[in-house]
C-alpha cells in the first residue's frame, strides 16, 4: 500500500476534514455517471457508499493492490449498480392509492393505466407457455445469465427465444389494438 493512501485512510477514519473532503469528492466523481439512473435514490446511495467504504476501510479490506482511488471507484460502482438493480425489481402500486381509488372509480389517468394493464394481460394470454415463463422471469428482474442457468439453456439461445416472444407479443398487441378500433 502506498504511504499516501495509508495516510489518507487513517485521516479519513479519524474524521480529518481534508481527507473526508477528498474521499467525498472521489465518491461523487465515481457515482456521477449513475446519478440520472438513481433518481431519488441518489442521496441514499451516496450515504450507503460512505457507510460501506468506512466499514471496509476499518476492517482492512483495502489491501493496496491498486490505488485507493481505484478501489473506491469499484466500491461506488458496485453500490450504484446494486441499488439500480434493486430498484428495478421493486415495482409496486402504493397501497394508499389502491385504497383511495378502488377499482370502480378510477380517475382518467388511472383508467388509461388500467386499460394498458388489461391489454398486457390479453397479450400474455395469447402467448405460448414458454413465452409466458420467459416474461415472468424477465419481470422478476433475472438477467439472461440467471435465466439460462435456471432453464438450462444456452444464453444465446435464450436471447433468440426472448426476441421471438417479443416479436410475437408485439404482433398480438397490434392485432388486439386494431380489433378495438
Amino acid at each position: 500500500m502506498r504511504g499516501s493512501d495509508k495516510e489518507l485512510i487513517q485521516n479519513f477514519l479519524a474524521g480529518d476534514g481534508k481527507a473526508v473532503t477528498e474521499v467525498d469528492r472521489w465518491v461523487h466523481q465515481a457515482a456521477a455517471s449513475y446519478r440520472r439512473r438513481l433518481g431519488g435514490d441518489w442521496e441514499d446511495t451516496l450515504q450507503d457508499v460512505h457507510l460501506e467504504l468506512t466499514r471496509l476501510l476499518r476492517t482492512g479490506a483495502f489491501r493496496g493492490d491498486s490505488s485507493l482511488k481505484t478501489y473506491l471507484w469499484r466500491v461506488v460502482s458496485h453500490a450504484c449498480l446494486d441499488r439500480i438493480r434493486a430498484t428495478a425489481r421493486r415495482r409496486f402500486d402504493p397501497v394508499e392509492e389502491v385504497e383511495q381509488t378502488g377499482m370502480l372509480s378510477l380517475p382518467p389517468s388511472q383508467g388509461k393505466r388500467h386499460e394498458q394493464q388489461d391489454l398486457l394481460l390479453r397479450v400474455l394470454a395469447e402467448c405460448s407457455d414458454e413465452c409466458q415463463e420467459l416474461w415472468r422471469l424477465l419481470f422478476a428482474g433475472l438477467s439472461y445469465r440467471e435465466m439460462s442457468q435456471k432453464l438450462d439453456v444456452a444464453e444465446g439461445t435464450l436471447r433468440v427465444r426472448v426476441l421471438r416472444c417479443r416479436r410475437r407479443a408485439l404482433q398480438v398487441r397490434g392485432e388486439l389494438e386494431s380489433d378495438e378500433t
